[in-house]
């Protein structure tokens, strides 16, 4: 059975992925509400109730697609590096947010985070100078080019060029794991290093 076949006043029990605890399992589903107006045909508000952790979700079901109205959260978008600096995380977590509803927007949005990621690491005034700039260190050539495919995705969501991301969430959300690659490589990587560093420091200066 699938969401469109919910009907009538009665529970019926239909396989989903859970958007929280992510088990694939029968939703015990109930029609709560049908006739929405959205021009197609068939508007119904589907409750469901996941049978592993008890919470409900809401689907909108019609006769073209099934949304997921509730929990408002992508279930596919990795959780932001711990070390991403606190403006860019919000960045990234809006881009997960829109994700399912705009692929475009998440990707402009994960275009505005490594904007404004590498102005931590050079000084120059376009996104493209500062990944070029980059370049020149001794960052590892997958992350500029990392750099360069999260610039060029989020330009062409916002000016279309040979890229149509209208519809493609995969690519979008690849952006936003990107991200988090780079993160590692730029932020996290050398805080560990500085850690360790910092701990032998001290052991022999104790030593002494």
């Amino acid at each position: 059975m699938e969401l469109k076949d919910v009907i009538g006043s009665d529970w019926h029990t239909v396989n989903q992925n859970c958007p929280y605890c992510h088990s694939f399992c029968g939703f015990s589903c109930l029609l709560i509400l049908s006739g929405i107006p959205s021009g197609l045909y068939g508007n119904r508000l589907i409750k469901g109730i996941c049978p592993a952790c008890k919470k409900i979700v809401l689907w909108l079901v019609n006769s073209k697609e099934e949304l997921l109205l509730f929990p408002d959260v992508p279930t596919s978008t990795p959780e932001p590096n711990t070390d991403m600096p606190e403006d860019i995380k919000q960045i990234y977590l809006e881009a997960c947010k829109v994700l399912n509803y705009s692929p475009r927007a998440s990707a402009a949005l994960s275009r505005l985070a490594i904007d404004k990621l590498t102005m931590n690491f050079s000084k120059k005034n376009t996104l493209n100078d500062r990944i070029k700039d980059m370049a020149s260190t001794d960052l590892p050539e997958k992350i500029i080019t990392s750099l360069n495919i999260v610039r060029v995705v989020g330009n062409n969501a916002v000016h279309p060029g040979k890229i149509d991301l209208t519809d493609d969430e995969s690519l979008a959300s690849s952006l936003l794991e990107l991200i988090n690659i780079i993160v590692e490589k730029c932020i996290s990587e050398p805080k560990k290093v500085n850690d360790i560093y910092n701990k032998i420091s001290s052991k022999k200066k104790k030593s002494k």
